[in-house]
This record gives structure tokens, sequence and C-alpha cells, in this order.
């Protein structure tokens, strides 16, 4: 009875501490970004090997696609209401899973599209997006593969309408 007792009490407050369980997301780490009209179509270059190390392979995106075992890559791009773009990801080192996920950065973020967008080593992956409301979203760079390197050095390109800062305002 006192051996029940002792086993009931560590179960509650392992709950209680989150031990051994899966509510708790992980968090984006090493934002990369945000994608502004300086530099609106890019490229931008990036290597994703080591990177938000909380995902690897434990989390899944888009609908149970696997983060890589090596590394991922996040970017931040904030939009304005109604914008149409796509985005290229190109590397000769892995194969390139990309998404774009909304609102927070987390494993559990929704997508915006749950599709898995890999073409190949090698070759470009893209994904277009038309109509997204306004907001905050961060494009997702990982390969799920689970063979080669699983990271390496990348591109990211921009086509479309994309977020644009005034500049320069006067009145005369």
């Amino acid at each position: 009875m006192k051996k029940n007792k002792v086993l009931s009490s560590l179960l509650v407050a392992g709950c209680l501490l989150g031990v051994g369980s899966t509510a708790f997301a992980a968090s984006c780490t090493g934002i990369l970004g945000p994608v502004d009209n300086t530099n609106p179509a890019g490229p931008y270059t990036g290597n994703d090997c080591g990177n938000n190390a909380a995902f690897n392979g434990a989390s899944t995106f888009c609908g149970g696609v696997s983060y890589s075992n090596t590394g991922t890559d996040v970017w931040q791009v904030n939009l304005a209401a109604s914008q149409n773009f796509t985005f290229t990801v190109t590397s000769a080192a892995f194969t390139p899973d990309i998404a774009l996920v909304s609102g927070s950065c987390t494993d559990s973020a929704s997508c915006v599209n749950s599709a898995d967008y890999s073409t190949g080593t090698g070759t470009a992956t893209t994904a277009t997006y038309t109509g997204q409301p306004a907001g905050t979203y961060f494009v997702i760079i990982t390969d799920s593969t689970a063979t080669g390197a699983q990271c390496g050095a990348y591109n990211l390109s921009f086509a479309g309408t994309l977020p644009v800062k005034l500049q320069n305002f006067s009145i005369n």
C-alpha cells in the first residue's frame, strides 16, 4: 500500500512538472531575417546545420513531415494582407523540405499549406502562396529524407508581392 502511494505521488508530481509530457512545443531559435523590401527577392544564403536542435527528428511539421536530424533553418517574413508570393530553396548539399508557418514559430504551429515540397538534391524546391492574411510568417527549411548530410548550404529566393516599407515621406 505504501509503495503505491509513493508511485502515485511521483506520477502526479511528474505530470505537474511536465516530465514525460509532450504538451510543451519546441520553439525556434536563431530566427533569420526578417525578409523585407531592402532585398525582397534575395537570394538569401544560409546553412542549416546545427540550427534549431530542439526539432532534430523528434518533431514533425505540416501533417507529419519529420524535421532533419542535423539542422533546420527558420526565416521570418512579415506580410501585409493578400500578398501573393513564391519562395524557392536550392541546395546541392541536402534535399530541402520547405513550409510556411503562421502565428508562432514552434514545432506545433499551423502550416499554411500542409504539403511537403521536396523535389530532390541539387534541384529547386518551390512553394507558392496566395492571398495570405497580414501577419508574421516563418519559412521552415529542413530535410526529412533521413539520408546523407540532411543539412548544408542553400539559397532562398522570393518572387511576387513581398513586404514593403515606407522609406521616405514628406509634405511640400
